[in-house]
């Protein structure tokens, strides 16, 4: 028990420990999307691939994404999962591949092997993405947000390497992702990630998907605004250096690392106002520098979009994944519809570009249409926040998850565990909070106390229990259940 704890306390730190690398699988994913998309290894010359394969996997993904989200239980069982992992490994390679041979296909089936790869791997992707939401609603917080982070990480390090390497290389390397992803999801570390929720005996809640929806209108419009400034960034409207798409690395890099270190010191849940906190500056900031005269401040707007679309994709992962744990919601229900509101934001800033080269057209300018988009989103943003999260589920069903038997034994638990180091009512009331990872804002907010009584308090706890970390406490009340 002694060396047990000393081994956890090892890893509690900044660095991931190494036994949750598996965690780090997602980030896999990430890295193919970028690979595929925003460099030139699979067009014949520098430019992006922003033709045939990337607009059916704009509709592919989306598609994908709704029907597992309207799917009453698309992984009720191993054998199930199984399945699921294969196919969507199937897809991915199977569509990286038509992609590939494209390059040297005759010019008649390079449309029709684009459209069939986009589609199987979008597919693909959408499975992905729900599997490996699935995976981390059952971990704790604080391991759901440090996990996510360098899990962006390794993306753009993946994507780095594939910019430097030699194009065969780099096509070998990128149809290697998907089976990177899988060997992590189905890894012994992976799979024990199950036992650590003790979310098992608790009931699932009702989804409400109008409230979701709701939700997701902040998403959507964030979306679309970034999808709007790729594609005229890629009509040349705003004049930038053609190979610009490449400064993703330096951008996406560090907001993941400025993001992994925030969390690591100052652990908390996400909500729709930390989201939005992040993002909306950035967009604002970007449209600002765009009336700035000279290339120089558009290749700082392009920097930060591009910060901004690493911290969409980033926050919303970790966001749904702390709020379908929170509610004990179906998380094929909570990725399959929030990752949809994602997918579909990008798709409408393609189909809105005509309209806003019409203005472009009309003014000379492309200021306003960025100026009516920041309202816009502006607009969706406060609509979103106005509901919070807590309106996405039925309050009944919360009631009934708090009298469940698993409540019951982890309350039992955080008695004996108070008792046994005398700690205070206040002490053991927080104790209850932090042993089933919620984050010190959400605890403060329940509890109507101030942040830093919080902070005195948990500083008690730990001191108290000999521990340093919320992993641990977890650790140490769930030994203590019979």
């Amino acid at each position: 028990m002694r060396l047990r704890n000393k081994e956890h306390r090892s890893g509690s730190g900044v660095l991931l420990p190494k036994r949750h690398a598996a965690d780090l699988g997602w980030g896999f994913i990430v890295a193919w999307g970028l690979s595929i998309i925003f460099t030139g290894t699979f067009t014949n010359d520098d430019a992006s691939n922003l033709g045939t394969f990337w607009l059916a996997s704009m509709v592919g993904t989306p598609v994908g994404l709704l029907a597992l989200s309207l799917a009453k239980d698309p992984f009720r069982s191993e054998r199930v999962v199984d399945i699921a992992q294969m196919l969507a490994l199937a897809g991915m390679v199977v569509g990286t591949a038509m992609l590939a041979l494209s390059l040297w296909s005759e010019s008649e089936l390079v449309f029709g092997m684009q459209l069939f790869g986009g589609a199987v791997s979008s597919l693909g992707m959408a499975a992905f993405t729900v599997l490996w939401g699935s995976y981390y609603t059952k971990l704790d917080m604080q391991r759901i947000e440090r996990s996510a982070a360098y899990s962006l990480m390794l993306a753009f390090g993946c994507y780095a390497c594939v910019l430097v390497v030699p194009t065969s290389i780099a096509i070998v390397f990128i149809v290697c992702l998907p089976f990177f992803s899988i060997l992590c999801l189905r890894s012994r570390s992976a799979k024990g990630g199950e036992a650590e929720s003790g979310d098992d005996a608790v009931s699932r809640s009702e989804f409400n998907v109008l409230g979701f929806v709701r939700i997701g209108l902040g998403i959507v419009g964030a979306t679309t605004v970034v999808s709007l400034f790729w594609s005229m960034v890629n009509s040349g409207t705003v004049p930038l250096p053609h190979n610009l798409f490449e400064a993703s690395v330096l951008s996406g890099t560090a907001v993941a690392v400025l993001l992994m270190v925030y969390m690591t010191r100052f652990s908390r849940s996400l909500n729709l106002a930390t989201l939005y906190r992040w993002v909306l500056p950035l967009i604002a900031t970007a449209f600002a520098l765009l009336f700035v005269p000279g290339v120089a401040s558009a290749l700082v707007a392009c920097l930060v979009v591009f910060a901004a679309q690493a911290l969409l994709n980033l926050l919303t992962f970790v966001y749904f994944a702390e709020l379908s744990k929170r509610a004990h919601a179906p998380a094929h229900k909570v990725f399959g519809l929030g990752r949809f509101f994602l997918e579909v934001g990008f798709l409408l800033g393609i189909l809105l570009t005509p309209l806003a080269m019409a203005s472009v057209s009309d003014s000379w300018s492309y200021h306003g249409v960025f100026a009516v988009a920041l309202a816009v989103l502006i607009v969706l943003v406060m609509g979103s926040i106005a509901i919070q999260d807590r309106l996405a589920f039925t309050l009944e069903d919360r009631a009934q998850q708090v009298k469940s038997s698993g409540t019951d034994a982890l309350e039992a638990a955080c008695d004996g565990v108070a008792e046994r180091y005398q700690l205070t009512n206040r002490e053991r009331e927080i104790l209850t909070y932090l042993s089933q990872g919620y984050s010190l804002p959400y605890i403060r907010n329940e509890l109507y106390i101030a942040q830093s009584t919080i902070d005195t308090h948990v500083r008690h706890i730990y001191k108290k229990m000999g521990i340093h970390s919320k992993e641990e406490l977890i650790t140490e009340v769930r030994e203590s259940i019979e």
